[in-house]
């Protein structure tokens, strides 16, 4: 996977069941706004780098012309099989990854992964409620080694472990708001609170 010259990319998460949520959570409205969840990453998260993408299996409406919507090979089978989609799809020299249910996620959280990334291939939030495997700072090695991976195993791999074996570093973080998920109705509430 060459990166020379592709610059960084965006790249949010919108693939999964939303089980607990009950409905397709990445299109639900926040906010006065009505902005759909999986919109408002994008564009929270649009200063980190000049492309973006957003994983998904179902249409959504409203993303922007500019944004890149790779489709989720495997809808609900986990995130690793649709990060490598992603990391296929746009080459980058780093990839600035986060799911869409993280509403109060921006820039800032990312710029401190860079600062404490230091020689890892990865850097991944560590917070008071616990790792955040999925807010994380991707770089072009880490993205080849996971592209070697058979597709069985990016099924079955927890990305907690994937990080581990890839050689992955937990920078703290301790703004306890931006790392809340949206997972069921509930929580979307406390979050609109």
């Amino acid at each position: 996977m060459s990166a020379a010259g592709a610059g960084d990319v965006v790249v949010v998460l919108a693939g999964g069941r939303s089980s607990r949520f009950g409905r397709d959570k990445a299109s639900e409205p926040f906010g006065a706004s009505g902005e759909p969840l999986a919109l408002r990453a994008l564009r929270r998260l649009a200063p980190l780098a000049p492309r973006r993408a957003l994983v998904r299996a179902a249409p959504l409406a409203g993303v922007p012309s500019d944004v890149v919507v790779v489709a989720d090979p495997s809808p609900g089978e986990g995130p690793l099989q649709a990060l490598a989609a992603a990391f296929a799809a746009l080459p980058a020299r780093r990839w600035f990854v986060a799911p869409c249910d993280l509403p109060q996620l921006d820039a800032r959280h990312f710029r401190a992964l860079e600062a404490g990334r230091g020689e890892a291939p990865i850097a991944f939030v560590r917070s008071r409620r616990g790792d955040e495997p999925l807010v994380a700072l991707w770089t072009a090695p880490a993205a080849a080694a996971l592209a070697a991976w058979p597709r069985e195993r990016l099924l079955r791999a927890p990305v907690h472990a994937a990080l581990a074996e890839l050689g992955a570093r937990g920078v703290a973080s301790d703004d306890d708001d931006a790392f809340r998920n949206v997972n069921t109705p509930a929580d979307l509430a406390e979050a609109l609170r």
